[in-house]
C-alpha cells in the first residue's frame, strides 16, 4: 500500500500538466468556436455521467475507472487540432467533462483508502493535503510550459496534455486496488469545521466477499443505498451542498482568469506566471494543511472561504496589478481550505459508497457551472463577473461559518 500511495502521487504530477488549463479558452476562440457553450457542453457531460461513472467506481473498482477516464481524457486532447467551429468545440470538450467523471470520486476515493489503511483517518487528511500541495505545484509550473507551448504551435500544448495524460493511465496500470474495509465505529461532525473522528478502539473490517458480491448485483440498488446514506446525514448534505457552491466558484475564478488578465493589460506569457504564482502559493497553502492541528483545521475551513470571497470581490474592483495579486492570494487560501474540506466528506463517506456520494457532490457543482457560466459570459465586463460572483460567495460563505447545532454523523457499514 505504501508503493501505491507513491505511484498516486506520481499519478497526480502527471495529470496535474494541465498545459491546456489556460490556453483552450483562446484556442477554441481562434478557430471559430463559442468557449462558452463549450464550457457548457463540458459540464453538461459531467451532469450526465457523473453519478453513472461514481457507481463504475464502486462496482468496479476505482482503478479502472481512473484507467477509462485518463484514455478518454488524451484522446480528448489529442484531437483537439480537429476543432473548426462550436460544435465540434462542444463535442470535444463534451468527452473531455465526460472523462472527468470517471476520475472524479475515484482518484480521491483510492488515495483516502489508500493511506487510511496505512494510518487512520488523520494520515488520511493529511495524505489528501500532501496531494493537493503537488497538484497546485505543478500546476504552477504547467502555465508557463503551455504559454512557451503556444507561441512555438496553438496546438502543441494540447498534444503535450494528451501525452501526459497517458503517461498518468501508465502509472495508474501499476497500482493496486486498496483492500475494502468498513469502519467499526463512528464519530461526531460539528459545524462547518468539526471532524468525524473514529473512536480510539476503532479497528478497519475487512468486507467480506458476499457483501462485495451484493454489493455489486445491481447498480441502482448501489445508487439507492448511497441516497439513503445521504439522507440521513445533514451534516454531510450540508458540506456537500457548499462544496457545490466552492468548487462552481473557484471554476468561475480560473476559466474567467484568461480573459481578466488580458484584460488588466498582461500578456499570455505575463498571465501565465499569474497563473504559476497562485498555485505556487496553493501548494504552500496544501503544505500548511497538512500539518494543521484539528482545531486549526476547523478554523481554516470555516473563515477561510469567507477571506476567499472578500479576495474574489476585490479583483471585481481592481483594474491594476492589484487584482492578479488577489487572484494568487485566493489560489493560496484554495490550497488550504480545499483538502480540508475533501477531507472532512470523506471521512463521513462509508467506503462502499464513497465514489458514488462523492459523484453527487462534483455533479451539483457542474450543475451550477453549466448555468452560471454562459450567463457570466453575457455580462458586458468581465470585473463585472468577479464582483457578483464574489459577493454570492460571500453570502454562502457567511452561512458556512455560522455555528450550528451539534449532530452526529455514523459512518455506515458497507452495503
Amino acid at each position: 500500500m505504501r508503493r501505491n500511495l507513491q505511484r498516486y502521487y506520481a499519478y497526480t504530477v502527471l495529470s496535474s500538466l494541465t498545459f491546456t488549463w489556460t490556453t483552450w479558452f483562446v484556442f477554441v476562440a481562434s478557430r471559430g468556436g463559442n468557449p462558452g457553450w463549450a464550457e457548457s457542453a463540458f459540464h453538461l457531460a459531467i451532469l450526465l455521467g457523473e453519478v453513472p461513472t461514481g457507481v463504475v467506481a464502486d462496482l468496479l473498482g476505482r482503478r479502472r475507472s481512473m484507467l477509462i477516464g485518463l484514455v478518454l481524457s488524451a484522446a480528448s486532447y489529442l484531437s483537439y487540432a480537429a476543432i473548426s467551429d462550436t460544435l465540434t468545440a462542444c463535442l470535444l470538450l463534451g468527452l473531455s467533462g465526460l472523462s472527468v467523471t470517471f476520475l472524479s470520486g475515484a482518484d480521491t476515493a483510492l488515495l483516502y483508502e489508500t493511506a487510511e489503511a496505512l494510518g487512520g483517518e488523520d494520515f488520511a487528511r493529511r495524505a489528501l493535503a500532501r496531494a493537493s500541495a503537488l497538484q497546485m505545484a505543478t500546476l504552477a509550473v504547467a502555465p508557463v510550459i503551455a504559454g512557451w507551448l503556444a507561441e512555438r504551435h496553438p496546438v502543441a500544448p494540447f498534444l503535450a496534455h494528451g501525452a501526459a495524460t497517458l503517461l498518468a493511465a501508465a502509472v495508474v496500470w501499476t497500482m493496486r486496488e486498496p483492500a475494502p474495509y468498513r469502519p467499526a465505529a463512528a464519530g461526531a461532525v460539528s459545524g462547518a469545521g468539526a471532524s468525524v473522528a473514529s473512536s480510539p478502539t476503532a479497528v478497519a473490517e475487512p468486507v467480506s466477499p458476499a457483501t462485495m458480491a451484493e454489493g455489486r448485483r445491481s447498480p441502482w440498488a448501489h445508487t439507492r443505498a448511497a441516497l439513503a446514506y445521504l439522507r440521513g446525514q445533514p451534516e454531510l448534505l450540508a458540506m456537500i451542498a457548499f462544496a457545490w457552491v466552492y468548487e462552481a466558484v473557484a471554476s468561475m475564478v480560473s476559466q474567467f482568469a484568461q480573459v481578466y488578465l488580458p484584460a488588466l493589460g498582461l500578456s499570455l506569457f505575463g498571465a501565465g506566471v499569474v497563473f504559476s504564482a497562485g498555485r505556487l502559493l496553493g501548494a504552500a497553502g496544501g503544505w500548511v494543511a497538512e500539518r494543521l492541528r484539528e482545531d486549526g483545521a476547523g478554523l481554516w475551513l470555516r473563515c477561510g472561504p469567507l477571506g476567499q470571497a472578500a479576495l474574489i470581490m476585490l479583483a471585481g474592483l481592481a483594474r491594476s496589478a492589484g487584482g492578479g495579486a488577489a487572484l494568487v492570494l485566493n489560489e493560496g487560501v484554495d490550497g488550504l481550505v480545499y483538502p480540508l474540506l475533501s477531507a472532512r466528506i470523506n471521512q463521513a463517506i462509508p467506503s462502499a459508497q464513497r465514489a458514488t456520494i462523492l459523484s453527487f457532490q462534483s455533479l451539483g457543482s457542474s450543475l451550477l457551472i453549466a448555468a452560471a457560466f454562459p450567463a457570466a459570459a453575457a455580462l458586458p465586463s468581465v470585473f463585472g463577473i468577479y464582483s457578483i460572483v464574489g459577493g454570492a460567495f460571500a453570502a454562502a460563505a457567511l452561512v458556512w461559518a455560522l455555528p450550528r447545532k451539534r449532530t452526529v454523523v455514523r459512518t455506515a457499514k458497507s452495503r
